[in-house]
């Protein structure tokens, strides 16, 4: 199996697993899921870093926007929270 494919198998049953757990424990807030699939990704792009360099680019490209994203959904937060 080649590292890419590899790559996108650990993906997708990760994130699956993610979401059926949250799903079957009853979590109905939308930015956890969003959080915590954002945070798998990361890691397992992380670990895969022997991709060849176009991949690896594109990837990091994707980690970034998904890293902006978390951002912003961790900055929600703490603006609600100091808000109270």
């Amino acid at each position: 199996m080649r590292v890419f494919n590899q790559y996108l198998l650990f993906i997708t049953i990760s994130s699956c697993l993610i979401n059926i757990i949250l799903a079957a424990t009853g979590q109905n807030d939308l930015t956890l899921y969003v959080t915590l699939n954002i945070i798998v990704f990361l890691v397992i792009t992380l670990l895969h870093v022997h991709l060849n360099p176009r991949a690896k680019r594109s990837l990091s490209a994707i980690a970034l926007l998904l890293f902006v994203g978390f951002m912003v959904i961790v900055l929600i937060k703490v603006v609600n929270v100091l808000a109270y």
